[in-house]
């Protein structure tokens, strides 16, 4: 059995190019804010939140491709473990981990004693503050996070390559017994009438998670994909024209190629997500209004691309069906994300 201690502060990237551009940081409302960008792309994280990437620029065009908040982040307004995902201002790019939805799992002790252990909705992480080094020789963030009521390390080291965003995830189990996990990128996108979801070739249909419109089907139903209007784009599904009223949340099969993407209507601009499908086999997708008590003015429009390495969002439920991920005692998982502008 492989032994894996505390991950030790890395200065840089594992593996593929040694990035370009410049890290910098600014304080701004008691918070502190870390820049990574090059000539192409620029993004800034918030360790204190969460470690979430708040925005995505393609700096030819000034394009910001991540949802913002109504109001603007600051250290009086900090999240915190277990709070109402929608009392916070939803927004930017979190990661969703060990569960996406609220969850209860029934953990053995290494006494071999059960324990029930509740994790929050949208998981541990985005609510807590992250633990940051920065690497300027070979610019690269590097965030990385303990467990709460689990012991585990989560970490992702950010870094650019032109106009792609990589991230490499590394997650540790601390504990001597196995830990059975969700993992999802939940980058909010705002949803402009008449942009573009794309999928792989292949995909035909998608999985019902949930949804606000009772007239599309319950939950485990199987829609035909595209959902709605088919788009333009090979394989892809267009934003009506009027916003949403309803939420919705499916998610596909398991995939044989790794990508999505989203084009957008106002500048014909693109995000894509790129991934090894045999470590992260599904993409979820949010479609719909991210509502929330703090959205006071008007509920915003948005899309979340997400690739998931299980599902649905139930830690639980993804457990009684054998689509979710593992990591063996005291083991050790990798995966990665590619983000590209065009």
């Amino acid at each position: 059995m492989n032994v894996y201690a505390t991950t030790p502060i890395r200065e840089g990237p594992r593996s593929g190019s040694p990035g370009n551009g410049r890290v910098a940081q600014y304080r701004q409302n008691g918070l502190l804010f870390l820049v990574l960008e090059n000539q192409e792309i620029r993004t800034i994280v918030l360790p204190a939140v969460g470690g979430k990437m708040v925005e995505l620029t393609k700096k030819s065009s000034g394009t910001q491709f991540l949802l913002q908040p109504s109001r603007g982040y600051s250290k009086a307004h900090l999240p915190y473990y277990g709070i109402d995902y929608f009392q916070y201002d939803p927004g930017g790019f979190i990661d969703c981990f060990p569960t996406i939805a609220a969850s209860t799992m029934t953990k053995k002790e290494e006494n071999g004693q059960p324990r029930t252990i509740h994790f929050p909705d949208h998981g541990e992480l985005w609510g807590i503050p992250w633990k940051y080094n920065v690497s300027k020789d070979t610019p690269a963030l590097y965030l990385h996070v303990e467990g709460v009521r689990w012991k585990y390390e989560f970490s992702k080291t950010i870094w650019l390559e032109n106009a792609t965003v990589h991230i490499e995830y590394r997650v540790i189990n601390l504990s001597a017994v196995p830990f059975a996990y969700l993992w999802s990128a939940q980058p909010l996108l705002e949803a402009h009438p008449g942009a573009e979801i794309i999928l792989a070739q292949g995909v035909d249909k998608v999985l019902l998670d949930w949804t606000t419109d009772p007239t599309l089907g319950q939950h485990g139903k199987y829609l035909p994909w595209p959902v709605g209007k088919p788009g333009r784009e090979s394989n892809s599904a267009a934003i009506p024209d009027r916003p949403e009223k309803h939420t919705m949340k499916v998610y596909t099969d398991e995939l044989v190629e790794g990508f999505c993407g989203y084009k957008r209507s106002d500048t014909g601009e693109k995000i894509r997500f790129e991934f090894d499908p045999k470590n992260i086999p599904y993409i979820g997708i949010l479609w719909g209004s991210t509502g929330g008590a703090s959205q006071t003015d008007q509920n915003h429009s948005t899309i979340a691309l997400q690739p998931s390495r299980g599902r649905p969002d139930a830690l639980q439920e993804a457990y009684a069906k054998n689509e979710y991920a593992e990591l063996t005692a005291l083991g050790m998982a990798e995966w990665s994300l590619r983000i590209s502008l065009s």
